[in-house]
Order: C-alpha cells, then structure tokens, then sequence
C-alpha cells in the first residue's frame, strides 16, 4: 500500500472517529438539555409558583392578622370586606391558579393530594366570602398555607432527588462523553503509531540506507519494504548499489592498473633521470627541492623532498624568479673548477626547473676552437682574421705611432718543392719564431696565410725607426735556418707601414688598407732581386702598382675568351673498396707571357672583377663533360666560390651543365668553404638545400679552419666532411689527431661522409685510417693532373693496392 493511500485511509479513519465522536456528544447534549427542561418544567417552576403563592398567603395573613390588631378583639367576628377582601380573594384566585398548574404538571402524588385538600379552603373562601369572617379566613388561610409548605416540601425533596438524578445522569453522560473523547484519542494515537511505523519508519530507514550507501559501507544490504513509494526507492537504491559495486570494481581494476603503469612510468622517468648526463632538479614556490636525479645527487648532495634550496645552492641567483615558461641560462664554476651551464625555466605555481650540465670539455674545446679560429694551426700565431681584428681595434685606439710590417718568404715555394711540405712547415714555425724574437713584448706577430706574415711593432714610433725594423728584419732572415739538420737559406720581403694618428687618423684608414698599403710595398720589396731579401717603406706612389692589377683583370677576361684556363683533377681514393672513387677538379691559368698563375692569385682577382661567375659556369661544364665520361661509380667534385652562390642562375647552371652533359645528379659533388655562410646564410642555406633536392653532394671543404664550422653543421646537414690538410700536415701532435678523431666522429653521429685532404706520407695514411677515415686526397697518392693522364693515374693507384697501400690498410686495419 502507498504512503498516499496510507494518508487517505488515515485521514478518513480520523475523520469518522471525530464525526462519531461528535454525534455522540452532540446527543448527549439533547439528552442533558431535555433533562434539564423536563426537570424545570416538573420540578422548579411549580415550585417556584407554590413557594410565591406561599409567601402571598403569608403576606395576606399577615395583613389580616394586623388589622385585627389594629382594630380590636371585636373586629374577629366581622366579615372581610373592603380591600382587605379584594386582597384576599386576589391570593386566593393565584393559588388556586398556581394549584391548578401544580396539579397539571408531573409532581409527586403526596404533593398533588396536599394540593387537593387545599381546594376545599379556596372554595370556602371564596364562596363564602361575604359572610366569612376574619377568623375563619385565617383559619382557612393557615390550612392553605401549611399544604402550601407541606407541598413545598414535597416538592423540594422530589426536586432534591431528581437532582441527584440529574447530576448521576450528567455525570454518567460525561463519563460517556470523556471514554468517547478516550476512545478517539486511542483511535488516533493508533493511527499515529500506524502511520509512523508503516511511513516514517521505512523513510528512516532509506534514509539511513541512503548514507551508508554514501559512506560507502562494505556489508550493506538493502530489502524493499514499506509503501510502495519506498519499495521503490529501495529498489533505485539497490541498483544503485550494484552499479556502484560494479563501477568500484572496474575503478578499483583500472586504479590498480593506473597505479601499476604509474609505479612503472615513475620508474622509468627516474631510470631516465639518473640515467641524465645532466644534473635536474625541481624547485616549489617556497624554493624547496621537489625533484631531483642522481647526477644532482652526486654533485650537490643527496636530500629530502622539500629541503630549502639554501642548504644545497649558496649561489642566490640560482633560486630567482622566473615568470611560468620564462627561460634564462647562466655559466657557474664549481669549486672543483667544473664548468657548468646552468638552464632555469619557471614552472607554475612560482616553481623553478633547474639543469646544470657540464660543459668543461666544450668550454676548452670552445676556447680551443676559439683560439685555432684566431690562430694559425702550424706556427700557433695569430691568422689574418685575429691580426685583421686587433689591428683594427689599434687603429681606433692608438694615440701613438706605430709600424705596420708584412713579411714574405721568397724561396719558400722552391723549399716546399726541394724539401717537402713537412720540413717546409718546420721552417714556417722557425720564421715566425725568429720574426717574434725581432720585435718587444708589445708587439703583435701573426701568420696571415702561406709563407706570409704581419707584425704590429708599437715600439717603430717614425719613419726611420720603422725602416730600421724592416732592414733588421732582412738582415735576420738573411741568416740561415737550422731545420731537422739542414741548414737553409729563406729570404724575405718586406712591406712597411709607418702610421702616425695624428696625420692619417682624418683618412679614414682600416686593417683592410693598411694591409693593402703593406701589400703594396711588399710587391715592391719583391721586385728587388737582393738574394738577401728587401724592404720598402710604403708611399703614397706605390698606389700606381694597382694598375698592375687592372692588366691582369683585363688578362683574365681575354683568357676566357680564348680558353687559356684548363682543369686538373686529383684523385679520391677510397681505402674500404680499394679504388678510385672520384676526382676534383682544380681551376689552373696558363698565362702564355706569365705561365701557370697560381689560383690563389687569380680567384681573387676574378670575384673582384666580376668575373668569377663566368668562370664557375666554365668549370662546371668542363668539369661534368669530362666526368661523363669516366665509370658511372665515380664522381667529379667542383669547388664554388661564395661569389657564384650570389648569382640568380646558379642553380639553373648546375642545371645545364648536367643536361649538356648527360652526368647524373649524385655524381656531381659541390665543394664549399665556410666563407660562404657569412653573408646571406639563409639564402644560401635555401640554395644548399635545392642542390640536396636534386641529388646533388654538398661538401664542406675545409673544415675546422673558419669561424664556427659546429654551428654550420647544426643549420644544414652537409653529405661530406673534407678534413682541412693543416690538421693532417701534423699528425703527431695531440691536438691535430683529436681533432681529427672529433671530426670523423661527429660525421658518423650526423650520418655525413668524410674526407681527408692533404695526405703526403705513409704516416698520415696509416693515423688517418686508423681512426676511422676511410677517403682520402693528397700527394700520396698522386698530385693533380690533366685529363689525359687520368687513365694513368687510377691504373698507378690501382696497382699499388698489390704494394704499398694495400699493405699498409690491412696492417693498420689489423692493428
């Protein structure tokens, strides 16, 4: 049964207990108001009327009595008459009207006989009232008057009885009434109990279900009982509880697999962050450690989560803030002389992130690279950048005079010729040595390329001191060098510049210039046949020997008209596969006054003239006709100028020069310098990238020489790596082979090739092998060569794998 059908019935049971109750108070009231009527009308009102009649009667008598008084003894006898009879006859008529009444109405029998006797004395009275005297009135009158009270008795005693009769039956009739007002209140005390245990009990109980439920109880177990509103809210309940138990089942398999991927993953970041070449941790608001993995540990120190960071950083820069995704780095220095780079990055909630990597190692290769950038790698001087830059620096600077010297060897060509490249490299060191011996501590002494050098003399303050410079300088290298056991003569040239701020610093004079000026007086210097060597003090006339200068542009126009200029090719040799793999093609000048021109004189002259792209497009075809021709595993490479990578057709040209002549794409490699990435690099590195979609191998000749060839590899990935031949010249030193071991090692993590330049002994072939170098190009193997000698120089390479070569791989390869 409903709640809503429960209230109903118990509505209507209330309702017909209080309707019965009611109606039955109700007729008890009628039966007591009848009563009450039946008892005034039986008992009170003829009571009422007697006892008036009574106390008439007594007044009439008492009247009478006094008159008699008043009158005498003699006035017994006489009749009543006057108003004294009126006054009686008047009582008289209202008692026997009371009487009468009396008698009508329900009074007891006893008083209704008194009340009959007293008719006769009425009678008398008022029949016999003319003769009637005093006396006998009063006698008849007292008769009235003593059945009046004998009535008056008998009344108030019926009246008294029927009372208590009245008061028992108001009294049973209230008794009634208060166990009908009992019964009733029984009755709804029931339905109360009723509707609480059938209604408000169940909602107790679902109620309470309903917070065990919430709470979560394990050992619950829900009935449908009660209405059916709460049967049913029961059952919602226990479906409730079913799909509970079920989602706490699948939560608590997904929790415990959740928790186990956690635990694991948790392991595998730590795995991964002990296993951190970096030092990590992680800071909260508070700068307290969060995070931390065993490289930190090991640095700093172990801790607990949520030390302040000041127990481990006494560096306070270390826990500033960061806004959230803001990064700053800094370098610190460890007690132990680490060099850490330091990277912070905000996290939220004012936290920090912290690494800390050692970069020691590439602090000093840094610095090591620094200083080969800005040094000579044979003689260890200065190179023609550094000098290029100090001299600048001095020239913004310099309030005193000062001498510019460059100084050039003669015969050097002809000692490398004669003696080799390794007992030429000693001299090299040996004349830079002697040039710093001729100067004071002030000066600058630097090797600007080849068998040339510059000097910075602070202390050549005139003209005259800087020529007494130049003539100490000749006369000094005038003197033999003592080289590996061999006494060799190596004259000089020497250009000066004697420069005084105070006179040249309004023309605006640079490095650039003065070294020009230097260039200037050296050309004159070398003009002089003094087998001694000769120097000149650079003057403003010497100007005009740039018209020399001018003849040879207009030379080198009127040779590419007539085709004076002709390709050599020298050849790669690839150590793994036993063969030749490749050649590449060196640009040569056949002047027919001058003879061959060195490229080193004329590459220059044609990018200042303009012509250098003329000239490049002649190299490519000539170069890719001739490659045409050879076996389809070899490959031709072409060195291009950063001049040519200015042009708008140089890819078209590549383009040309391999349809013309039929050579594929990906045996044609270009060679290019570092130079080339110093202006307009993202364009070049756009026109790299075009040359790699066409399949093209790009090479970066001469690595390790220029400014910062890490950071050119890291903007575009190079096919090749060609070891510049100042690196392999000098194997022995430890530097030079770290070097080299770095380089090959760096092009086998970026997947690059890599070539070795510049081998001219066993020695060099054997170290280079050794570490993994399996290319190579030098004079060990053959010097360049026309085309037609091609033929012979693979078949000679070829031959000596039975010899030399093929022996001394497979020792070193051995070993």
């Amino acid at each position: 049964m409903s709640i809503k059908v429960r209230l109903i019935l118990g509505f209507l049971v209330f309702a017909g207990l209080t309707t019965t109750f009611g109606l039955l108070s109700y007729r008890g009231q009628l039966d007591a108001v009848e009563k009450l009527a039946s008892f005034i009308d039986a008992g009170v009102e003829p009571l009422t009327q007697l006892q008036k009649s009574l106390v008439d009667m007594n007044e009439v008598r008492s009247r009478i009595e006094s008159q008699i008084q008043v009158e005498g003894e003699a006035s017994r006898r006489v009749a009543i008459t006057g108003r004294g009879l009126e006054e009686v006859l008047a009582a008289v008529a209202d008692v026997r009207k009371t009487v009468g009444i009396a008698l009508q109405s329900e009074i007891p029998e006893e008083a209704k006989a008194d009340l009959r006797g007293l008719v006769y004395s009425l009678g008398l009275i008022e029949t016999g009232y003319a003769s009637v005297s005093k006396p006998t009135v009063m006698r008849e009158l007292e008769k009235v008057t003593l059945g009046l009270q004998s009535s008056v008795r008998i009344l108030r005693a019926d009246l008294d009885a029927r009372g208590e009769a009245a008061d028992q039956s108001f009294e049973g009739g209230t008794l009634q009434q208060a166990l009908g007002l009992g019964a009733v209140l029984f009755a709804m005390l029931g339905l109360l109990v009723y509707l609480i245990r059938s209604v408000s009990s169940p909602l107790r109980r679902l109620s309470e279900t309903a917070q065990a439920l919430v709470a979560g109880a394990d050992d619950l177990t829900i009935r449908p009982t009660g209405p059916g509103e709460i049967r049913r809210a029961f059952s919602a309940l226990k479906d409730m509880q079913d799909r509970y138990l079920v989602l706490q089942s699948t939560l608590d398999a997904k929790t415990d697999m959740l928790s186990t991927q956690i635990e694991a993953q948790q392991g595998q970041l730590q795995a991964a962050l002990d296993n951190m070449t970096q030092a990590l941790c992680m800071l909260d608001g508070q700068r307290r450690l969060l995070l931390s993995n065993g490289v930190f540990n090991e640095r700093f120190g172990e801790f607990d989560i949520l030390t302040p960071a000041k127990k481990f950083f006494s560096d306070p820069n270390l826990t500033g803030s960061l806004r959230e995704n803001e990064n700053d780095s800094m370098q610190m220095t460890m007690p132990d002389g680490t060099i850490l780079e330091v990277k912070r990055r905000g996290m939220p909630g004012k936290g920090l992130l912290i690494t800390f990597e050692d970069i020691t190692e590439r602090e000093r290769i840094s610095k090591r690279l620094k200083y080969l950038a800005g040094h000579d790698q044979l003689t260890d001087l200065p190179n023609r950048r550094q000098f290029g830059e100090e001299l600048d620096q001095l020239l913004k600077t310099a309030r005193k005079p000062f001498a510019l010297v460059v100084v050039d060897l003669r015969n050097f060509k002809s000692i490398n010729d004669t003696y080799g490249h390794p007992l030429g490299d000693a001299l090299l060191k040996a004349c830079g040595d002697r040039l710093a011996g001729l100067v004071d501590a002030r000066a600058s002494v630097a090797r600007l390329g080849g068998d040339e050098f510059a000097v910075i003399a602070p202390q050549a303050k005139s003209a005259a001191e800087a020529s007494a410079l130049g003539a100490s300088i000749v006369k000094a290298f005038a003197e033999p060098f003592e080289v590996e056991g061999r006494r060799i003569f190596a004259s000089v040239s020497v250009g000066i510049v004697a420069h005084d701020p105070s006179v040249t610093e309004a023309d605006g004079i640079n490095a650039d210039i003065m070294l020009q000026n230097c260039d200037l007086a050296l050309y004159r210097a070398k003009e002089e046949r003094s087998d001694s060597g000769a120097f000149e003090l650079f003057e403003p006339a010497l100007r005009a020997n740039l018209k020399q200068r001018r003849e040879m542009e207009l030379d080198l126009k009127a040779a590419l008209d007539a085709e004076e200029f002709e390709l050599y090719y020298q050849p790669f040799v690839d150590m793994a596969d036993k063969r030749v793999s490749g050649f590449e093609a060196l640009l040569r000048w056949r002047h027919p006054e001058k003879g061959m021109i060195s490229p080193s004189v004329f590459i220059p002259l044609a990018e200042e003239a303009g012509l250098i792209e003329r000239l490049g497009v002649w190299c490519l075809e000539t170069a890719c006709a001739e490659a045409a021709t050879w076996p389809e595993s070899m490959t031709i490479s072409v060195n291009l100028s950063p001049m040519q990578f200015k042009s708008a057709t140089l890819l078209s040209d590549i383009d040309r020069a391999l349809n013309n002549s039929g050579l594929a794409a990906e045996r044609l490699q270009i060679e290019v310098t570092e130079s080339l990435f110093l202006d307009e690099s993202d364009r070049v590195l756009d026109i790299l990238k075009e040359m790699r979609r066409r399949g093209l191998t790009v090479s970066m000749d001469d690595f390790g020489t220029g400014y910062s060839s890490l950071g050119y590899l890291s903007r575009f990935s190079f096919n090749k790596i060609k070891i510049d031949q100042s690196f392999v010249r000098d194997m022995g030193r430890a530097e030079n082979i770290a070097i080299v071991r770095s380089v090959i090692g760096l092009s086998k993590s970026l997947n690059m090739q890599v070539i070795a330049e510049g081998i001219e002994t066993e020695d060099q072939m054997r170290a280079l092998l050794a570490e993994g170098c399996r290319e190579m190009q030098g004079y060990f193997f053959s010097t360049p060569q026309p085309k037609e000698e091609l033929p012979r120089v693979i078949a000679d390479i070829t031959n000596r794998w039975t010899r030399d070569l093929g022996v001394a791989a497979e020792k070193t390869l051995a070993a």
